[in-house]
């Protein structure tokens, strides 16, 4: 039976106690204490204060998963796959395990009830929505922000790699949150003038020129270029259509849009990173992930062209849009 399909499939039904192993190892610090060296479960556990009986049978399943290396004396060290999820390395992927362990994992629970009947996963397990859940605990809103933080870090210096900004002189980035992507652009364009748009408590202690605001109603006008990076996801078509509409109103005939996102492919094995992230809004939120051809119908009714689509090396795609 091992290497079977009846195997794989067995594998993916455990994928639970995968997520949960990880999110334990990443809790207690294993991956920052391997980082020095090898080191055996008793060692570890007097380490990150666990129990050694308990914490060695989740080492040997990271181990089965190929996130630590079984040695032939016993002790466990790092592989390149659990080097991933140290901590202060770039593109850690600590905050992303954190957050579907601790955020995303119940709500997946839900999934049965709302293929069925419909309705919003989360919001039906937990009785609220995600950010109002968030919003009740700032624990939780930490764990988001961290995995929020580790995906635009990625994904910013991949943009600016893919889509040459240098023609523009200003640049606002509506729904920036913390402006990675912002400051990514920034240092190709130091001169630029730059603005991060979003909600005032978001942006309030931004190091970036800011401006706070909603944008369903209004973005600072007359900018050479735009940015929605990952914003509209988050919503369902109609509210996609208003903040793009709220958008081409501050734009001058001029002016680019350039909407950062996972496109879906024609074929789910084709990019199942897209696929799972539309997954993750189908559980999380009322948004979706969209094909090109999605993107292109949602900008010409807000009077807007696709004029390109631009590949990034981090699974996100650069859609270029100008006035109609």
């Amino acid at each position: 039976m091992p290497g079977s399909a009846a195997a794989r499939l067995a594998r993916l039904a455990d994928g639970y106690l995968v997520t949960q192993l990880l999110h334990v190892c990443v809790a207690l610090g294993v991956p920052d204490a391997l980082a020095a060296g090898p080191r055996s479960a008793d060692e570890l556990a007097g380490e990150v204060g666990a129990v050694p009986g308990p914490l060695h049978r989740v080492l040997r399943g990271l181990a089965a998963e190929e996130v630590l290396d079984e040695l032939p004396d016993g002790r466990f060290a790092l592989t390149e796959t659990g080097a991933w999820l140290r901590s202060g390395t770039p593109d850690s992927l600590r905050g992303a395990v954190t957050a579907r362990a601790e955020l995303y994992y119940e709500a997946a629970a839900g999934l049965l009830a709302a293929v069925r009947d419909g309705g919003t996963p989360f919001d039906a397990v937990h009785g609220r929505s995600f950010f109002e859940h968030l919003a009740a605990a700032p624990e939780r809103l930490a764990a988001f922000r961290a995995s929020m933080a580790d995906r635009s870090a990625r994904e910013a210096g991949a943009v600016v790699a893919a889509y040459d900004v240098t023609p523009f002189a200003s640049v606002v980035d509506v729904g920036g949150g913390s402006g990675t992507l912002l400051r990514a652009i920034r240092e190709r364009i130091p001169a630029a003038d730059v603005v991060l748009f979003d909600q005032p408590g978001v942006v309030a202690d931004s190091d970036l020129p800011a401006v706070g605001g909603d944008f369903f109603t209004a973005v600072p006008g007359g900018a050479d270029a735009y940015v929605l990076s990952r914003v509209l996801h988050d919503w369902d078509d109609d509210d996609a259509r208003r903040v793009l509409r709220t958008c081409r109103a501050a734009m001058r005939p001029d002016s680019v849009l350039l909407v950062v996102e996972a496109v879906l492919p024609g074929r789910a094995v084709d990019d199942p990173a897209a696929v799972r992230m539309d997954l993750h809004m189908l559980v999380l939120l009322h948004g979706r992930e969209r094909t090109a051809a999605e993107y292109a119908a949602l900008l010409d009714a807000a009077g807007l062209r696709l004029t390109r689509d631009v590949p990034t090396g981090a699974g996100v795609h650069v859609l270029e849009a100008r006035p109609a």
